[in-house]
């Protein structure tokens, strides 16, 4: 505990147990708002009578759950608890902070050091460093890109013979395609094997640059909830955001093309997928849906390759991979690691999608 101005004591925890967790919880429903899943570090300003008086998280890198007490709006109570976040991402090795909230704090974040990354009616990202989605592109850049430009985002956990299909045709209708692996690092492949064993698969095809999503286009399992007063629209409003981020790199990058392919089996994914074509166009990107491809009458997937490996038959993925892939599991570290993961990830993985199927789509 650290005593700061205006009389006021800043206290935190990795994250809050017990009473003080008990006591920001009902403090934040006071607000409106619920207390994430995620948070691994809380700081709250209690008053002179021991009451919080502000009080803001972190997941990682994103800010969440930060509110003030009415009355004690203005007085800068905010800007010492995000000092404090900043000092403490910069003890973890982070290099810049999110925050997702409501486009009407627009005004109150930017007075703190936050720039508008993409809005939508519901919800505003914000990071505070100027610039940064423009740095994360010009990242993503390839000097060669030329002509018609196209970008397919894929997870590829792991990679599977219908990813390579898919990649394929999509590379076939463009001159350069940006493939995006999925960066967050919430997979059974570790982010960093899984970009490895895309890039060994997609050698042969020239125009295809492989990148990452890095932390702007980022996954349903990280978006928060906590500010919306109906949770089931979160499915709707993270999609629409995220869209939203994806219009402003093909800004950038002059893409005019996005490539998914055909989704029979996840709803969200399929609702994902519909949101998109309704809404790129008035960006100027036409949405391209590819058949995916099928084994005897039933579409190659991830997750039936998952299960094999996680039922230890892992020596029958051989006909749904590419050699990259196959080759990466019949090491017996990476199987156990994979298996770890697994475990890990399960019922994680179960209660959000669960979450996400039940969101109200348009």
């Amino acid at each position: 505990m650290k005593h700061i101005e205006y009389g006021y004591e800043l206290c935190a925890g990795r994250p809050l147990e017990g009473r003080a967790l008990a006591e920001l919880q009902a403090f934040l429903a006071e607000r409106g708002l619920t207390y994430a899943p995620g948070i691994d570090h809380s700081a709250v300003i209690r008053d002179g009578a021991g009451r919080i008086a502000a009080a803001a998280s972190l997941d990682r890198n994103i800010v969440k759950c930060a509110a003030v007490r009415p009355d004690l709006q203005g007085t800068g109570l905010m800007a010492s608890l995000i000092t404090h976040l900043r000092q403490e991402s910069v003890s973890r090795g982070g290099d810049s902070l999110f925050l997702y909230t409501k486009p009407q704090n627009k005004r109150q974040f930017a007075e703190l050091g936050f720039y508008e990354v993409a809005e939508t009616e519901q919800v505003l990202l914000m990071e505070d460093r100027r610039g940064g989605l423009a740095a994360w592109a010009e990242t993503v850049r390839d000097p060669r890109a030329s002509g018609h430009i196209g970008c397919l985002a894929a997870n590829c956990d792991p990679m599977t013979l219908g990813h390579r299909y898919l990649i394929e045709q999509s590379a076939a209708r463009c001159d350069t395609l940006y493939l995006l692996v999925v960066s967050e690092d919430r997979s059974t492949v570790p982010a960093a094997h899984r970009r490895r064993i895309v890039e060994q698969s997609v050698r042969d095809l020239s125009n295809v640059a492989v990148a990452e999503t890095g932390r702007y286009l980022i996954s349903a399992a990280s978006f928060p909830d906590y500010f919306l007063k109906e949770k089931r629209t979160a499915a709707a409003v993270w999609c629409s955001l995220d869209i939203a981020v994806f219009c402003r790199l093909a800004e950038m990058l002059g893409i005019s093309r996005r490539f998914v392919g055909t989704e029979p089996l996840c709803p969200v994914t399929a609702a994902y997928n519909r949101a998109m074509a309704a809404a790129l166009p008035r960006a100027g990107v036409d949405l391209v849906e590819i058949p995916r491809m099928e084994r005897d009458g039933v579409p190659i997937s991830a997750t039936a390759v998952r299960r094999l490996i996680a039922n230890g038959r892992w020596r029958e993925i051989r006909s749904l991979v590419p050699q990259a892939a196959y080759d990466y599991f019949s090491e017996e570290a990476h199987r156990q690691l994979f298996l770890e993961r697994y475990q890990e990830l399960a019922e994680t993985s179960k209660s959000t999608h669960r979450r996400w199927e039940e969101g109200k789509w348009s």
